[in-house]
């Protein structure tokens, strides 16, 4: 039977899933696209795979995996070479706070940047039974609320604030790490942090609001564009974006940039802001 993942183009938990699969040249696997805009992951079909109705989910010889983070552990644990955690087991645990951070700060805060942006028109243009209906299929209530908070408040909803203080925790520690000089998080070693991570970076650029958080950390900004050369994020992040999202995302985020910069420099100016956890 196979590998066999359910995602989206431009999914940012699908884009890391892909990436992992690239890396281990893996190109063979089954391809099923589930379109989020159109409601696609609350198919039944879909549901009995993930119940929770989110993307990607990973089926291997029949066997059910969901959680991008679990499924890129997985994986690399399926396919031995190249490894891509490191072997030292004190790093293999510093490697996963990375992935700690995207899955309780980062992706939250790339979902409200991204609506209060970009989706937050497409909810607005929709009929007030559609969006009721829209709202109440989402079945995780933290995520059910950001998305009502954002509809209502926009960029002024408190999340939004959230997710700048969650990337800026995150481009603190990531340039902290590359004080060194080191070519990647974890020395000469490519691993699932740098996976992990990107896909909320790249999410980021094309908002046009990456050089909020990257203007004054050019060792962040080339550890990225080093990652970005890599065959795997071409194949599996850009090549796989739609040529009609690029200018709403960046325009959509255009709109907001001023206010997520000074949601930013907010943060720095308190007395918690200016330290790395």
């Amino acid at each position: 039977m196979g590998l066999a993942l359910y995602h989206y183009n431009s999914s940012v938990c699908s884009e890391k899933v892909r990436m992992v699969l690239n890396e281990k040249g893996e190109t063979g696997w089954e391809s099923h696209e589930v379109d989020l805009f159109t409601g696609g992951q609350f198919d039944p079909a879909y549901m009995k795979l993930n119940p929770k109705a989110v993307v990607p989910t990973l089926v291997d010889d029949g066997r059910v995996l969901t959680e991008s983070t679990l499924i890129a552990e997985y994986l690399d644990d399926k396919f031995a070479a190249p490894p891509l955690k490191p072997a030292d087991p004190f790093e293999r645990a510093q490697m996963r706070l990375y992935s700690k951070m995207c899955d309780e700060g980062l992706h939250q805060g790339v979902a409200v940047l991204s609506y209060s942006a970009m989706f937050m028109e497409r909810l607005r243009k929709m009929p007030p039974d559609k969006l009721k209906t829209h709202l109440s299929r989402i079945i995780d209530l933290e995520r059910r609320d950001r998305q009502t908070a954002v509809y209502h408040d926009g960029v002024e909803a408190p999340h939004v604030y959230r997710g700048t203080v969650a990337f800026e925790k995150a481009f603190q520690k990531i340039d902290k790490s590359l004080a060194d000089g080191r070519t990647w998080l974890f020395g000469d070693q490519f691993t699932l942090a740098e996976i992990n991570l990107v896909p909320y970076v790249a999410r980021l650029e094309y908002l046009n609001m990456l050089d909020i958080w990257t203007g004054e950390r050019p060792n962040v900004v080339a550890w990225y564009r080093r990652i970005q050369a890599r065959p795997s994020y071409k194949a599996e992040v850009s090549d796989w974006m739609k040529p009609e999202e690029l200018p709403e995302m960046h325009n959509a985020g255009t709109r907001n940039k001023a206010r997520i910069a000074e949601f930013r420099t907010h943060y720095l100016e308190n007395d918690f802001g200016a330290k790395v956890y």
